[in-house]
């Protein structure tokens, strides 16, 4: 459980950093909404327009012609309207997390545009998880803000880890043969799961955004939804449609408990990777937000 998942080193880590950029207060809002049954129309565009900056953003992303929409639109309430609720949703995420996941980190620059493409590639990857694996029962908005922020940990770890602890991180990964959240343990004794869970938790996002975030290398199975298994599988089916630079095999595989408990065989993941490659045409129209 998420208890056992944030350690007090994690937490103090995330107090140390001090030049994160500020999250829209807008956009936490509406992840705490997720929990809530139902929530109309009218509620998303009071919050959005209470965000001058994000309803800014919102109408420039909606009237992009890579957007495609064939009209001009000039509200929050004509952009809910035309593309409805789940869609406006997943853009005022991309927009608002977009901003922090991308900011500057010298001499990480590089790697966090990578970061925040695969943070993108992995949350368009969970519908498709969500359909071919019913089981899971995730709710669609709940499993893309999880996915969107699975590796956020990174971000903090940018910012507080020495060069010569990612060099060792980075030669253990190469030399022992491990996966990059084995070698982070072994040099930093956390690593960047649990790290991401303790900012989203500074964040007061709902726990069970939390707890997905801080288990997504350790997927919990008898958790309902399992949400940490399905951020665990979108994250593979996201390795393998989309490798980033310095992929290793271990980030393609997935947890013997997932693979036995849902019946995952490599045939199943390759397929879903495959549907994904087939259907990603709004990734460049999503890159362009952050």
């Amino acid at each position: 459980m998420l208890a056992n998942t944030i350690t007090m080193t994690a937490i103090a880590l995330v107090q140390k950093v001090k030049n994160l950029p500020t999250v829209s207060h807008a956009a936490l809002k509406l992840i705490s909404l997720l929990d809530k049954p139902s929530v109309d129309n009218d509620e998303i565009v009071q919050i959005i327009k209470y965000d001058n900056v994000l309803t800014a953003k919102l109408l420039r992303a909606c009237n992009a012609p890579s957007f495609g929409l064939g009209e001009s639109v000039s509200s929050v309430d004509q952009a809910v309207l035309i593309l409805g609720h789940t869609q406006i949703f997943h853009i005022v995420m991309t927009l608002a997390f977009g901003s922090v996941m991308t900011v500057s980190t010298l001499p990480y620059t590089i790697e966090m545009n990578e970061l925040w493409e695969h943070s993108l590639v992995t949350a368009m990857a969970s519908q498709i998880v969500l359909d071919e694996v019913p089981e899971l029962n995730s709710e669609a908005n709940i499993a893309f803000t999880a996915n969107l922020l699975h590796d956020i940990g990174k971000m903090v770890l940018a910012q507080t880890v020495k060069t010569e602890e990612l060099s060792e991180i980075r030669d253990r990964i190469s030399r022992k043969q491990i996966s990059g959240t084995e070698a982070e343990k072994e040099v930093l004794e956390l690593d960047h799961a649990e790290v991401g869970a303790a900012l989203l938790q500074s964040w007061r996002l709902p726990e069970n955004i939390c707890e997905a975030v801080g288990n997504h290398h350790r997927p919990v199975i008898t958790t309902r939804p399992p949400l940490s298994v399905e951020v665990h599988l979108a994250n593979a089916v996201a390795h393998r449609a989309k490798p980033p630079p310095g992929q290793s095999i271990h980030d393609t595989l997935i947890a013997d408990n997932v693979a036995t408990g849902l019946k995952i065989n490599e045939e199943k993941l390759a397929g879903m990777a495959k549907t994904f490659g087939e259907s990603s045409e709004q990734m460049d129209r999503f890159m362009a937000m952050a």
